[in-house]
């Protein structure tokens, strides 16, 4: 089954910010990888042929939520995680910080999100 939302949270620690030269945030900074992203752990990370040069990576907490929620209490959010996994938040960067003025496309080609074990 294809995950049919990856959300993000961006700019979560300071030495992350720190490195990218870029201001610390006052709320969290939310961006999503489209669903067409996310592949399993030994699958391949594919090149996009229109941005190949700089493609980055960084580790990641991955939280999956088991089953539809909506208007949850900070109290009850954890009845909705069904588990945690690893994952590998691939983007290009000339895209993410050159071409665009937004992260979607830059890390939202396909197999950007690799997940698992």
């Amino acid at each position: 089954m294809e995950p049919p939302d990856i959300f993000a949270i961006g700019l979560n620690y300071r030495a992350h910010a720190d490195e990218s030269g870029m201001k610390y945030p006052p709320a969290p900074v939310i961006f999503i990888k489209a669903s067409s992203s996310a592949v399993g752990p030994n699958e391949d990370i594919v090149l996009p042929a229109m941005a190949p040069t700089q493609v980055d990576y960084e580790a990641e907490l991955v939280i999956v939520i088991g089953r539809t929620c909506k208007n949850v209490t900070e109290t009850e959010a954890l009845d909705y995680v069904l588990g945690y996994t690893c994952g590998n938040d691939v983007r290009a960067r000339d895209c993410q910080l050159k071409l665009d003025v937004q992260w979607a496309r830059g890390k939202s080609f396909d197999t950007f999100c690799s997940l698992g074990p």
